[in-house]
């Protein structure tokens, strides 16, 4: 008798819990829409036609959760795509500049890799020593470089993004439309272990979110390595010619 009781005051207690909950949906019928987490947790039998129920609700949210994460996967694999195209534009670059036996080699590589496959409408390389064996476009002079690093380049030596009138005019006179800049830093190692600067290698595009600072630089870092180690040697090599 006693196991009795208890199975009858437990299922008392169950109606009216049961009860309050359909006395607070009644009270609250915005519920669900409100927190439609619940409804995916939910299983019901959808017997009632001719108005929206709870199945069909259900089915919506996650008809709506469906096409939202496969258009967070298209997304990604669209992402990811362009990653890989990306990175091979870079590897044959690199590869493109080991190979290289002169300067005019090294250009034509670069003009290749940023111009022709990356569609990027302008790129320049300039070297901070006058005396290098280059011609007078890919000159620098010092004083303009220095105001270039003292604004861009006091923690990185890349630097992405927007720059002023000013330094467009000093960078691009040429080239009106130029909306964004990556600028890399190009230094050689001394027999000391220290770096010397060498000069700037500057890309733009019209684009003004194609070069943004939050981006991620490890191709252009590599290019940065690349050039600093190939271009000493054979500037010296062309100045004895």
């Amino acid at each position: 008798m006693k196991k009795e009781n208890v199975l009858k005051e437990d299922a008392a207690v169950a109606q009216l819990d049961a009860e309050l909950v359909v006395e607070y949906l009644e009270a609250n019928p915005k519920f669900f829409e409100q927190h439609p987490r619940v409804l995916q947790r939910l299983s019901l039998k959808h017997e009632q036609q001719g108005s929206v129920s709870l199945v069909e609700r259900q089915q919506r949210v996650l008809r709506e959760k469906v096409a939202t994460l496969e258009e967070e996967i298209t997304t990604l694999m669209s992402r990811a795509q362009q990653n890989e195209k990306l990175f091979r534009q870079y590897s044959e670059m690199y590869q493109a500049l080991l190979q290289a036996p002169d300067f005019d080699a090294v250009m034509a590589a670069l003009e290749h890799g940023f111009c022709e496959q990356m569609g990027l409408p302008a790129l320049s390389l300039k070297f901070v020593d006058n005396a290098l064996p280059v011609a007078e476009q890919y000159q620098f002079h010092a004083d303009t470089h220095k105001q270039l690093l003292s604004r861009r380049f006091n923690e990185n030596s890349v630097y992405l993004g927007r720059i002023t009138k000013e330094e467009h005019k000093l960078l691009f006179a040429d080239n009106a439309n130029i909306q964004s800049v990556a600028l890399i830093q190009v230094s050689t190692q001394k027999e000391s272990g220290t770096q010397a600067e060498l000069g700037l290698l500057i890309v733009g595009s019209q684009d003004p979110l194609h070069f943004d600072p939050a981006m991620d630089y490890l191709l252009l870092s590599q290019l940065q390595s690349l050039l600093g180690f190939i271009l000493p040697e054979m500037l010296k090599r062309e100045g004895k010619k």
